[in-house]
């Protein structure tokens, strides 16, 4: 979880129309195990996904863009998405609130 001063991005990624399924769906586990070891790392905070829509939502602490696509590269179904980073604004006093309850 980002701590109240940690810079964040919303990470917003859909799932390319040519992907090989069964290449993406033999990578799962894989990628639920960087998922762990960058939430460990204090790399990633939340992570939706819409899969009726083939998208994925990931919030990413790091210091920049650079950095995002630096972790991003590590997420075994990288190859298979587009993503679109997008900055956030730093937490306001509710959410500063709520994560130093966790």
């Amino acid at each position: 979880m980002p701590t109240s001063t940690s810079p964040t991005f919303m990470v917003v990624a859909t799932l390319r129309p040519d992907t090989d399924l069964a290449a993406f769906n033999a990578l799962r586990e894989d990628e639920h195990k960087q998922l762990e070891v960058l939430r460990a790392e204090k790399k990633v905070g939340a992570h939706y996904i819409s899969p009726a829509r083939g998208a994925t939502f990931v919030e990413v602490i790091a210091a920049d863009e650079q950095e995002v696509a630096a972790t991003l590269a590590t997420l075994p179904f990288a190859r298979f998405f587009d993503a679109e980073v997008y900055p956030t604004a730093p937490p306001d006093a509710a959410e500063v609130a709520h994560r130093a309850r966790l």
